[in-house]
């Protein structure tokens, strides 16, 4: 039988890892988007900052876990969190407004009214462009191979 190579084993961590986050993500979503108020003064709407707080509930989980399980790093590199938090930091905007899109196109563009479970399809449509960006972040930059 043929052995995965490491990058291949990194992927399929760091996918499980992802899917795991996108649970956490998804749950604290539906939570702050039922627990935060609906009307609000604020310009930022309560879809934006229930996306950005479930964002990073899921952004911890899965740093601790890839940092661990899928990278192999046991040191307490306060660069590597720094380079994390930016790639996450870009992520995290790339995602809310990605959402943020697509919310406005389903419920305005009348092919796309009368689909169900806006909220989820725009949710999961964010989280597959920033788990792009994350995994290419992680793999290149926060937790690239040192040369020997």
């Amino acid at each position: 039988m043929k052995k995965l190579s490491l990058s291949k084993k990194q992927l399929m961590k760091f996918t499980l890892i992802g899917i795991f986050a996108v649970f956490v993500d998804l749950i604290f979503y539906y939570t702050f988007l039922n627990v935060l108020p609906k009307d609000s003064s604020l310009i930022i709407k309560n879809e934006e900052i229930s996306k950005a707080l479930s964002f990073l509930c899921g952004m911890t989980f899965s740093y601790f876990l890839n940092k661990f399980w899928t990278w192999k790093k046991k040191d307490r590199s306060k660069r590597r969190v720094a380079k994390f938090a930016l790639i996450y930091g870009i992520s995290l905007l790339v995602n809310v407004t990605v959402n943020s899109v697509l919310i406005f196109l389903l419920h305005n563009y009348k092919y796309l009214i009368d689909l169900p479970n806006k909220y989820l399809i725009a949710f999961l449509g964010a989280t597959c462009v920033s788990a792009l960006i994350n995994f290419a972040g992680q793999k290149f930059w926060v937790f690239k191979a040192e040369k020997n």
